[in-house]
């Protein structure tokens, strides 16, 4: 399991050269609300994710099966349950917490800009269905990687009033750099060995937990980029939205 761990870092070293990373998180000309103006566009991902660890990742405790290494994951979707709630915090100070019809922030949830993240879910979901426990582990501490990677290169990122975020912040960093996933104790203590098969499954899976999120950090700089003031695009997307109707109600009459 040690060489899966140390393949992780190699992908996690080699995602730090992300466009995302190296020309928008780190470029301190660009002010810190555009930056982080892909913060919104999360929210399906984080807050699903959320739901992954308690529904998908955890495991019941009272289980016969339940292995060190199962006990290890369940101990981390406990320490993870608490983020979602710093990145609602955190709205606010980007200047992106509208009020809104519940609807409309529907549609703004629902809407293509917010897909990928939204797909990001699903594709993490189906690559845990049925997943050998060493598999789903390397999974999640490929997310991990990703995650720590993400909030390191956040930390110092301040919006206009000189407040930095907690979620997209050093907060959050400190707090994902602190899992018990990561403790060298565990893995010396607690990591199984793992035959050539076994390993090269969990090679496979840290492999698409990569490319998946190398798409979803393109789409993130893509909408930074795109993206102006966040009113003006949640009415875009709702607007957007509701176009469909008519279009949605003509084909529907044209099928009978």
């Amino acid at each position: 399991m040690q060489q899966v761990i140390d393949y992780i870092e190699e992908r996690r070293a080699s995602y730090e050269n992300h466009e995302f990373i190296t020309h928008l998180l780190d470029d301190e000309s660009i002010p810190g609300e555009k930056r982080l103006a892909w913060g919104p566009t999360v929210i399906p991902f984080i807050m699903g994710y959320s739901d992954l660890n308690k529904y998908v990742f955890r495991k019941c405790e009272d289980d016969a099966q339940i292995d060190k290494l199962q006990e290890l994951l369940n101990a981390h979707t406990y320490e993870e349950d608490f983020h979602w709630q710093w990145m609602l915090t955190d709205l606010e100070k980007l200047d992106a917490d509208s009020s809104m019809h519940l609807s409309d922030a529907a549609r703004v949830l629902w809407s293509s800009d917010f897909k990928h993240s939204r797909q990001l879910c699903l594709e993490l979901a189906a690559l845990a269905a049925n997943a050998p426990t060493y598999a789903l582990f390397a999974m999640v501490d490929a997310v991990e990687a990703v995650s720590v990677t993400v909030f390191a290169h956040c930390r110092g990122i301040t919006v206009r009033d000189g407040r930095e975020c907690e979620f997209f912040g050093t907060k959050h960093y400190m707090a994902e750099a602190s899992h018990s996933i990561k403790s060298p104790e565990v893995e010396e203590a607690i990591l199984p060995h793992l035959d050539d098969a076994q390993r090269e499954e969990s090679r496979r899976m840290v492999d698409r937990v990569f490319s998946l999120f190398d798409d979803w950090s393109s789409s993130l700089l893509r909408f930074a980029r795109e993206s102006g003031e966040h009113d003006r695009e949640y009415k875009r997307m709702v607007q957007e939205s509701k176009d469909l109707l008519p279009e949605a109600e003509a084909t529907a009459a044209a099928a009978f």
